[in-house]
């Protein structure tokens, strides 16, 4: 990985659909070995996917909230609860975490209303024992 895969890089992160030709531009090289580096970070892992980045409020869901999981014991980190929470609508990301909470999930609502039905499905998977939840306010920083 050397600094010109840091410029690919940075380009794809601020625009995933921005031309080889405006990369091989910006970096002095030619398009066909744009592309050989591109695939080259995608068959190594480094890119993993293209994502579109949504506008969450016009799909009617702006609220955002980040659920706090505790987990029994016995079944922390339990593909079986991945499985379930996975089901749960509005559930858009989750992290197994150290510190207060075993997990740390994303979940995008329409409404205070529907968020605390998102987070009771949660409570009732088997093995949830608490939760804890914030509710977002703004999101100045975003980094792809």
């Amino acid at each position: 990985m050397d600094e010109t895969d840091r410029t690919i890089l940075r380009m794809l992160k601020e625009d995933a659909r921005v031309s080889l030709a405006h990369i091989s531009r910006e970096v002095g090289l030619s398009s066909p070995s744009i592309k050989d580096r591109i695939e080259k970070m995608e068959a190594e892992g480094v890119i993993l996917g293209y994502r579109p980045v949504l506008d969450y409020g016009k799909l009617g869901l702006g609220l955002t909230g980040f659920v706090g999981v505790n987990l029994d014991p016995q079944r922390c980190c339990d593909e079986d609860i991945v499985r379930d929470l996975r089901a749960v609508e509005g559930v858009v990301e989750g992290w197994f975490t150290d510190g207060d909470e075993d997990m740390m999930l994303m979940v995008r609502a329409a409404d205070p209303a529907s968020l605390m039905d998102t987070v009771n499905m949660i409570r009732s998977i088997p093995g949830v024992y608490r939760t804890r939840t914030v509710i977002t306010l703004a999101n100045p920083i975003v980094r792809a």
